[in-house]
């Protein structure tokens, strides 16, 4: 029985653990019968891990130390104790499936692709496999980083980019290597199909809904050095949007998609927007599996969220993103309404001509989702057979 250990997933960010899910469901179908590995983190807690069955891999990261794979060479008589209490080392992993959705180019700088680079050379030394499931990835600009991205993905099995420019940025990067296990994948969560939306404590509404997804990532100087600096005009605009839709006779409605920092986002707008006789609701409350069905339930989203904008995409709602990445624009793009992202610094008179044109074509929009959709899903079938292939099962 193969044991599986998933890398990058978690519980906080709800793309984050609809990955996780998306990819269960897949081993479900392939394997049946599988074991699956987690390492601990802050936003991977030891009883949300042991609700899934997961062994806990043992691993020591901080700065340039890594004794993650040491902890192999530990004498057998105690690893066969630290299993009686669920502990596994790499030694017992047969394969990594990195669903790290965006976490390697020079935006994050050399930490992680050092880490990793030791990790896929150690598998491959042990003729163990390391797949990339589809994810963002790139620029790889400094020497440093495209010295240690060589090293990570030219010895992967498999890798996905999940957008034209991240294809682009690897195959140039490993042009003097091969390249017959890159090939190009979308976002592997447009699978995962949730049961209808039902809430029977609210009651039905004979009003259209839209649905706002913050991010604090849109504001937070890890991403842009000055971007803290953008935050009452990103709050600004979301309640401008929120406004409109309120002065059309849209419902509004907040969706927290990770999180405290975006909870205290949604609390913002919804001061601003709420009224004596229109209390603005935020959902923070719901699953990666539930926000996907409350996504599909409602009649437009705007998103600063990716995996917020993927669920409505995949499912035919009509959508409008803000951006932190290029994987934001590449997606839409994709979808063919590239100009769906908005820049949050437009003028208030652009904003409104902006909401005003997507309105008026949201019928339109969901049949072009939707044809889309179903070529997303083949290929995403695809990318999994070609998975399952090279595990050999």
């Amino acid at each position: 029985m193969l044991n599986i250990e998933i890398k990058g997933v978690q519980f906080s960010n709800k793309g984050a653990e609809l990955m996780l899910v998306a990819i269960l469901e897949q081993l479900d179908k392939a394997l049946g019968e599988y074991q699956i590995t987690l390492s601990p983190g802050t936003y991977l807690p030891y009883q949300k891990r042991a609700r899934l069955g997961a062994w806990q891999k043992l691993s020591f990261r901080r700065g340039n130390i890594d004794l993650t794979g040491a902890f192999g060479k530990l004498p057998n008589k105690l690893l066969n104790l630290l299993k009686r209490y669920g502990i596994v080392t790499e030694k017992d992993v047969d394969v990594i499936l990195d669903a790290s959705g965006f976490a390697y180019g020079e935006q994050w700088g050399v930490k992680s692709l050092k880490h990793t680079a030791k990790e896929v050379t150690r598998f491959q030394q042990q003729g163990k496999k390391y797949i990339f499931l589809p994810q963002a990835l790139g620029p790889f600009k400094s020497r440093e980083v495209q010295q240690l991205a060589i090293k990570v993905f030219a010895n992967a099995d498999l890798v996905f980019p999940r957008d034209d420019e991240s294809y682009r940025s690897l195959t140039e990067l490993l042009s003097k290597s091969k390249t017959t296990h890159v090939q190009q994948a979308p976002d592997f969560t447009c699978l995962v199909e949730p049961e209808p939306f039902i809430d029977e404590m609210e009651p039905v509404l004979d009003k259209q809904t839209v649905c706002i997804i913050p991010n604090n990532k849109m504001v937070s100087r890890f991403h842009h050095k000055k971007a803290s600096d953008d935050e009452q005009s990103y709050i600004d605009f979301l309640v401008q949007a929120g406004k409109y839709y309120q002065q059309e006779g849209w419902n509004v409605v907040l969706l927290n998609h990770e999180g405290k920092e975006d909870q205290k986002i949604c609390q913002q707008i919804a001061k601003e927007l709420s009224s004596n006789s229109n209390k603005v609701v935020i959902k923070d409350d719901l699953s990666a599996v539930g926000i996907k069905a409350y996504i599909g339930s409602v009649d437009a989203v705007l998103s600063s969220r990716f995996h917020g904008c993927v669920s409505a995409l995949t499912q035919g709602i009509p959508c409008l993103a803000t951006s932190w990445s290029h994987k934001y624009q590449m997606l839409f793009q994709e979808y063919g309404v590239e100009q769906n992202v908005l820049d949050f610094k437009v003028t208030a008179s652009e904003l409104e001509q902006s909401l005003m044109l997507f309105t008026q074509c949201l019928s339109e929009q969901r049949k072009q989702y939707l044809k889309h959709s179903a070529c997303v899903k083949e290929t995403t079938r695809h990318m999994w057979q070609q998975v399952f292939a090279t595990l050999k099962v």
